[in-house]
């Protein structure tokens, strides 16, 4: 029976249909940024907010305030006016409590000891001091209402989520019914052979009842976590990639959310962090033919921890030296997340694949719900903590990946056999080479 390579290499690999289909997709890929990065801009910070009293809005207009001189004259100062980038005050002086006083003076504090007037918290009439409208300042996301923010991300990421796992599953599925079968049937005698030895490579087959499915050996027709984590060199595989996934995605997703407040140049910013994915595609391209795709899976986590550990304690002083060093970790993230792609659809034999890559995404998808509420929240109490953790999180992946066998030159697995045939036919020429090494120093 031929294998799943030898029937893909007779259809034609890569021929003109598969490079139709590889422009749509990328077509596709255009959309989904808008959608994944759109919060960057959506959810820019202003640049400082306060909030209202009731006496402070008649004092502003009497006194013809400036937006410094409200925030100081009526919300406790957090920060010299040029560092208030994203910053704001969840308090309010009480203004009210002067009540003996039927009109306040254009300096409200001079009525209250040492000018310290009791602090309320914010309810609402916000104000906000920013260069363009967001959703932020439209919807009042700030301070008690902040994890807001955090939500709208989460749960675009909880959706892609419920779409991994429902998508991977149908794809380990055979089409029960006619209509759906008429949308889903490939054209072209190719693409039907194609299929077939997929079918025979899975170890499934039609039963004349069209909705059986025969399991034959060890093969599965209902994968499960189970399946996957069921032999030791299975179970090191599905760990490490859940892992890296997850990291992948917060490190990821929390560099590129990150844009929207540190309080630089959004726009110039957006514009490196986009531009660097081009060389890391490269780069890419150029090193897992060469040095296989552990080596490079582990660098490019090592870089990207190592950056993000750096930038956070680099000083204020120097933005270049800091973007510089931020550029680097975003190039060896994005290098990272493009290669844990290849490396988990190659270590998965092929009655596993759809499921052990939904499962993988499904930790990436998890990964970027928690990507918001670890950035947004750790920022509020140290805006380069988010990093450490990134630097962390980034640093430990890259030293489990080199766990991983390697891939490179070796034809995908198809059993589980084969992954466990991967790992230790590695090991033994690792033994062999050591053996080769010593008789080559005794002689």
């Amino acid at each position: 029976m031929p294998t799943f390579d030898q029937a893909l290499r007779k259809a034609g690999e890569f021929g003109r249909f598969q490079r139709r289909v590889f422009l749509l997709l990328c077509l596709t890929g255009v959309t989904f940024a808008f959608l994944f990065v759109g919060v960057v801009f959506l959810g820019s910070q202003p640049d400082y907010y306060w909030c209202r009293g009731p006496r402070a809005t008649e004092l502003a207009e009497r006194c013809s305030w400036s937006p410094e001189e409200e925030w100081n004259l009526t919300a406790p100062e957090l920060r010299a006016p040029a560092e208030r980038r994203g910053q704001g005050h969840c308090h309010r002086y009480l203004l009210e409590a002067t009540n003996a006083s039927p009109e306040l003076s254009c300096d409200p504090l001079a009525a209250f000891p040492n000018r310290s007037a009791p602090l309320v918290p914010c309810s609402g009439d916000w104000h906000y001091v920013e260069t363009h409208s967001t959703i932020v300042s439209q919807f009042d996301l700030v301070c008690a209402n902040a994890w807001m923010l955090d939500l709208t991300q989460a749960i675009l990421n909880l959706g892609f989520l419920a779409g991994a796992f429902t998508l991977g599953y149908a794809a380990d599925r055979v089409v029960p019914e006619s209509p759906r079968w008429l949308i889903t049937r490939k054209q072209g005698e190719k693409a039907l052979k194609i299929l077939r030895h997929v079918a025979k490579c899975n170890g499934k087959y039609l039963s004349p009842n069209y909705s059986e499915i025969t399991v034959t050996d060890e093969e599965v027709s209902n994968p499960s976590f189970l399946d996957l984590v069921r032999t030791p060199q299975m179970r090191k595989c599905t760990l490490i990639l859940m892992f890296a996934w997850f990291t992948s995605a917060v490190v990821y997703q929390g560099l590129v959310m990150r844009l929207g407040i540190v309080g630089s140049n959004l726009y110039i910013d957006f514009f490196i962090s986009g531009l660097v994915e081009l060389p890391a595609a490269l780069l890419i391209l150029l090193t897992i033919e060469r040095l296989g795709r552990r080596l490079p899976f582990a660098a490019s986590n090592i870089v990207a921890g190592v950056a993000c550990l750096v930038t956070a304690f680099l000083p204020e002083g120097i933005p270049w030296l800091r973007t510089t060093v931020a550029t680097l970790g975003r190039l060896g993230i994005t290098m990272a997340f493009e290669i844990v792609y290849l490396v988990n659809s190659e270590l998965y034999p092929t009655t596993l694949r759809n499921f052990g890559v939904s499962l993988c995404s499904g930790l990436c998808d998890f990964g970027g719900i928690i990507a918001p509420f670890l950035l947004f929240r750790l920022a509020a109490v140290w805006l380069e903590l988010p990093l450490i953790i990134f630097g962390i999180l980034a640093s430990i992946c890259g030293g489990l990946v080199m766990l991983l066998p390697e891939t490179k030159g070796i034809a995908l697995p198809e059993t589980v056999d084969d992954v466990e045939k991967l790992g230790s036919s590695q090991l033994h020429q690792c033994g062999r080479k050591k053996k080769t090494q010593v008789s080559s120093s005794n002689v």
